[in-house]
């Protein structure tokens, strides 16, 4: 690809696989930095060679160092994909953040969540009361945007006060 950018020939393109020939346009080689953009309005990204320790220092950089603060996984590719590009970034930074272990030791256990309960039946009229704050209404002659609701469980018998 690097040897198309710096001579572009019908030759050198016919010799790449058809995925490389697809893609080939997103790339710009700027003196001896490759950069990619997904288009003309992309911002262009610096492209990382497929180098483990090179993309493990900038994940340490984005990640891991106290200025990164243990991002999750898409906050770090969030902010990392913004700057550089390779392939399979994504697939790639989610297993270094699963494999971190200062993240997976601290991180919050999934909570479950608690179960539905159907609410009690009550036997007489408001022993079981419903209430709900309506805001952001026309304003009345006193200024009032607001009324508080309540509702009788049993009976649907309902009162509104407003806020004065």
């Amino acid at each position: 690809m690097i040897r198309y950018l710096r001579n572009p020939t019908a030759d050198t393109l016919a010799k790449m696989t058809r995925p490389t020939r697809d893609a080939i346009a997103r790339y710009n080689l700027d003196g001896d930095l490759l950069t990619y953009a997904i288009d003309t309005f992309d911002t262009p990204r610096v492209v990382i060679p497929a180098d483990d320790d090179l993309r493990a220092r900038l994940v340490h950089e984005y990640h891991n160092a106290p200025a990164g603060g243990h991002l999750g996984r898409e906050k770090t590719f969030a902010v990392l994909s913004r700057d550089f590009f390779w392939p399979r970034m994504y697939k790639w930074i989610r297993k270094w953040v699963r494999s971190f272990e200062i993240c997976q030791r601290v991180k919050s256990p999934a909570s479950k969540q608690a179960p539905l309960r159907p609410l009690p039946i009550a036997t007489s009229a408001w022993r079981s009361v419903s209430m709900d704050f309506i805001i952001g209404l026309p304003r009345d002659a006193e200024g009032r945007t607001g009324v508080l609701g309540f509702q009788d469980g049993p009976s649907c018998s309902s009162r509104s006060r407003s806020d004065g």
